[in-house]
């Protein structure tokens, strides 16, 4: 998993296939997190579990909202501006 664990900063460089089966809020939330950096905060079933309440919540509704990626979608990113 190239060294990404819960912890790890990461953006979403891709969004994940098969989104187009998601329901659309759904994939607006994907979209507008595409190129943001979030923490890992864990690996469920080989996938990361990315918090994106901070970007999400507010916007979309909701509290704690996370999204499950895989690793192959996100850049390790040493800062939250890179």
């Amino acid at each position: 998993m190239s060294n990404i664990e819960p912890g790890s900063l990461v953006r979403l460089i891709r969004i994940p296939d098969g989104i187009d089966d998601l329901p659309e809020e759904t994939q607006a939330v994907f979209r507008h997190c595409l190129g943001k950096t979030f923490r890992v905060v864990s690996v469920d079933q080989g996938l990361l579990v990315l918090d994106v309440g901070a970007e999400i919540d507010r916007r979309f509704g909701g509290f704690g909202s996370d999204i499950r990626v895989e690793p192959g979608c996100v850049r390790r990113s040493s800062s939250g501006r890179d």
